[in-house]
């Protein structure tokens, strides 16, 4: 634990670490050049006169350091400077080569020296460039010396303790070399492991965002196609309001548990069918949901004016399948939904402040589709005629005459949709009946093929019964299919109009899912 808090607190300057490092290479570097150069001057191979030479090969690092320093405040590029300072370090080597007299082993080991560190920290390009900055400096410091000495020329032999003094520099330095690069490597390590954390951490509170705003939104913040600022703009959109009839008077009754369970369930499963058909929800306001289509993604207003009419027919369909499974658990107030939808043109957009804006839309339509709703009848769904207008064509529907809303000087003439004209002729995907002691209601598009066979199986078992007057009280539930039967509450006459129904749901359980 203390070597990774060590190295945690190392990464959060990583920078400043390799930049270190790096001096200290090149601290290193000139060491081994200098005290090879102060050792052949010990050992007379070199005339003492040379000793000038190993000031500036000393005092090169630490000026070197300053100039970086110097540098980044004055905002020059890291990468630039980096590969300045290596041309330079080789610039340098070159020159103490031939204050080496070009001895070949010293040499190589200088060189061997500049150009794996160029390698390493840049490539072949400033390999290159190594080489060639070598060359100058190496010709440079030649020439100087024979300015200053005509006799100069080079000793390409040097004595075996200088030989071994060289070989030794280089070890040393590779061997620091090699121990700062395993350092680097943990360090990078650490970092990546550090980068996925903050990485799950941030997706983690992305998907906890998420939950506060519609998909559509959090998908288009997240990927850079919309900016968090206050804009709003006209457009034609379907809207769509419901609420629960007499939840208030409902939510006395309850308990809290269950009336919050039952709540969440109903959002839940009302969300669900909103996103499957491509909506984006607004808010959710109590019992009541607002949902719209045309934006941030719109499908043309005819497109979005049927999806949101079909998802408003397949919300009031599920709405039965709710009402069975919450009077299994012991809720028996009849929860029904009435819906408004309305077509016109709104202003959408984030409205509010910089610091706390809300994605909505506001404007007369908006009101419109309220105001359907709250004249609306419990199992209702009614649309505007400006919405009929524009589905007439794929849903059926029926006038209710006009009707006179708050804010409206006008009539406003009204349509109920009643079901997708793709579903006439008997091949709807909804199956439901309900009498006392008696309900099954089915999805045919939501049960799963791995529920066939036990949906059938509990059918055929209870009709049996049924038939042979056993007595019978079962409540089963299964995704997209729920069936309530109690024989002391079945009225006799009711039980061949039962059986013959049971009969036939199973005839469409049997035919259109397959296995």
């Amino acid at each position: 634990m203390a070597d990774t808090a060590l190295s945690s607190r190392q990464y959060l300057d990583l920078k400043a670490q390799t930049r270190r490092q790096t001096h200290l290479t090149r601290i290193l570097a000139f060491l081994v050049a200098s005290g090879m150069l102060g050792a052949g001057i010990g050992l007379q191979v070199y005339p003492f006169s040379l000793l000038w030479a190993v000031a500036p090969l000393l005092a090169y690092p630490l000026l070197i350091q300053l100039l970086a320093m110097v540098a980044e405040k004055r905002g020059v590029a890291a990468a630039t400077l980096s590969q300045t300072l290596l041309q330079a370090d080789a610039l340098c080597i070159g020159f103490a080569c031939a204050c080496l007299w070009f001895a070949v082993v010293p040499s190589l080991a200088l060189l061997a020296i500049v150009h794996a560190n160029a390698m390493s920290h840049g490539g072949w390009r400033p390999w290159l460039g190594s080489v060639a900055m070598t060359t100058l400096g190496a010709g440079a410091g030649g020439a100087l010396f024979y300015l200053l000495d005509p006799t100069f020329e080079p000793v390409p032999r040097a004595p075996l303790s200088l030989v071994v003094l060289a070989l030794l520099g280089l070890a040393v330095y590779m061997g620091a070399s090699a121990f700062f690069a395993q350092r680097q490597t943990r360090y990078l390590r650490l970092a990546q492991q550090q980068l996925r954390e903050q990485q799950r951490q941030a997706l983690n509170m992305s998907r906890k965002l998420a939950k506060y705003l519609p998909p559509q939104i959090w998908g288009s913040l997240f990927t850079g196609k919309r900016d968090a600022k206050l804009e709003t703009r006209r457009k034609r959109l379907t809207v769509f309001f419901s609420d629960i009839k007499g939840f208030s008077a409902i939510s006395e009754e309850l308990p809290l548990d269950t009336l919050t369970a039952m709540l969440n369930t109903y959002l839940s499963e009302m969300t669900r069918i909103a996103l499957r058909h491509g909506g984006t929800i607004d808010k959710f306001i109590g019992d009541a949901v607002m949902v719209f289509f045309g934006d941030p993604k719109s499908e043309g207003a005819q497109e979005d004016a049927f999806r949101c009419v079909a998802m408003a027919i397949e919300m009031q369909r599920h709405m039965r399948l709710l009402r069975q499974r919450w009077k299994h658990e012991g809720i028996e107030q009849p929860l029904e939904i009435r819906i408004g939808i309305n077509t016109g043109y709104v202003t959408v957009g984030n409205f509010g402040t910089d610091s706390r804006m809300d994605y909505t839309i506001l404007g007369t339509d908006v009101n419109l589709a309220s105001r359907l709703e709250s004249a609306c009848r419990p199992g209702q769904v009614l649309i505007s005629e400006s919405t009929h207008e524009l589905v007439q064509d794929r849903i059926q529907c029926r006038s209710v005459g006009d009707i006179s809303a708050k804010g409206f000087n006008r009539p406003i003439p009204v349509y109920e949709a009643r079901d997708l004209k793709r579903h006439a002729g008997g091949r709807n995907r909804y199956v439901s009946a309900e009498t006392e002691g008696f309900a099954l209601h089915m999805d045919l598009e939501r049960i799963h093929n791995f529920d066939k066979k036990r949906i059938l199986g509990t059918m055929a078992r209870s009709a049996t019964d049924l038939k042979d007057n056993k007595p019978v009280s079962l409540d089963f539930e299964a995704e997209g299919f729920v069936l309530h039967l109690d024989s002391d509450r079945l009225h006799h006459r009711e039980r061949p109009r039962v059986l013959e129904f049971m009969g036939r749901a199973a005839r469409r359980v049997q035919e259109q899912l397959r296995l």
